[in-house]
């Protein structure tokens, strides 16, 4: 089954991050921190990710497209706004059995439902997220433990009782072997 999850960037950010204070020089740094949570996401779900930001206040006049592993990031262009760019990605990118649309933007929520759309409110997405962070560390968590756990065991913890008093006297003779030599 192939998904799409198409997330109102700024909409998404000012709520994920909860800060109405966040200044122009802090989107950059709140950008990539998404786009690296959404990252993850993508690798232990396998959904396709598209972010659009809304530029239409900037001074560039055509959309900006830029693929970062594996995620999909849209900036909507002067003209245009990130709700309608998002709004043509609902109801135009074909070949997905379930679209899903992360906003809490009221007007969005209505415009996009059609079927095979389904909204997700920003918040219900942050859970999810968080959820899946959380489900990574664990198993990440799990493998350092295994991995603690498995020790190395000696060879004469493997051998019968003859056999080990043989290895002793090989080791024993060897070890005699290398005194001689660097006396």
């Amino acid at each position: 089954m192939k998904t799409l999850v198409v997330i109102d960037g700024y909409n998404f950010i000012f709520r994920y991050f909860k800060n109405s204070l966040i200044k122009k020089d802090d989107l950059e740094i709140l950008r990539e921190k998404l786009i690296n949570d959404l990252i993850e996401y993508k690798n232990t779900r396998g959904y396709d990710i598209i972010v659009v930001f809304d530029s239409n206040k900037s001074l560039q006049e055509n959309a900006n497209f830029l693929k970062v592993q594996g995620i999909e990031i849209i900036y909507s262009g002067k003209n245009k706004t990130a709700d309608s760019v998002i709004e043509e990605i609902a109801h135009l990118r074909e070949g997905y059995d379930k679209k899903f649309i992360v906003t809490s933007d009221n007007i969005q929520q209505t415009v996009v439902f059609k079927e095979n759309i389904y909204r997700k409110s920003v918040r219900e997405f942050c859970m999810e997220l968080n959820n899946q962070k959380k489900e990574t560390r664990s198993a990440l968590n799990n493998i350092k433990k295994t991995q603690n756990n498995l020790k190395f065991s000696s060879i004469e913890k493997k051998l019968n009782k003859k056999s080990k008093e043989e290895f002793l006297k090989i080791i024993s003779n060897l070890n005699e072997s290398k005194l001689k030599k660097n006396k």
